[in-house]
């Protein structure tokens, strides 16, 4: 999969599910080829995470407590252009996908997803693919 001169996959997680959190975190930890620059459950904890770190990739949930991850996206897009955002939401709509890539999303993972496939996604994207989840891809091509 990945060689030792590979550098890994730097990640941010932002989502209030601290269950899924500590398995994504846990999992991509022991798994070769990542690492997990922080964690975030609030949208302001993300914007001030996002300061002080430049991730590869950032894992953004939608539904955050005190907003909108589209807002996130924006300001990843804007501020952080190296930084591929992947949606990790239980929002499977027309209208959350669309507005998910307009703001700058390269991929959309719905949490039913298994670990192992999310980390096989993320490596995907690197490789220049859009990770999507089957059910969404349905979506765009319905």
């Amino acid at each position: 999969m990945y060689s030792t001169n590979t550098p890994a996959i730097r990640v941010v997680i932002v989502d209030d599910d601290e269950k899924l959190v500590s398995k994504l975190r846990t999992t991509m930890e022991i798994q070769s080829g990542f690492e997990v620059l922080g964690s975030a459950g609030t949208l302001a904890d993300a914007y001030a995470m996002l300061k002080h770190q430049k991730p590869d990739i950032a894992l953004v949930d939608l539904g955050l407590p005190d907003g909108s991850g589209l807002d996130l996206i924006r300001f990843i897009h804007s501020n952080q252009p190296h930084c591929e955002t992947v949606v990790l939401s239980v929002f499977t709509d027309e209208s959350n996908l669309i507005a998910s890539i307009e703001a700058g999303a390269t991929g959309y993972l719905t949490k039913d997803s298994t670990t192992p496939e999310i980390l096989a996604r993320l490596q995907q994207l690197k490789a220049g693919g859009s990770p999507i989840s089957p059910v969404i891809a349905r979506q765009l091509l319905n």
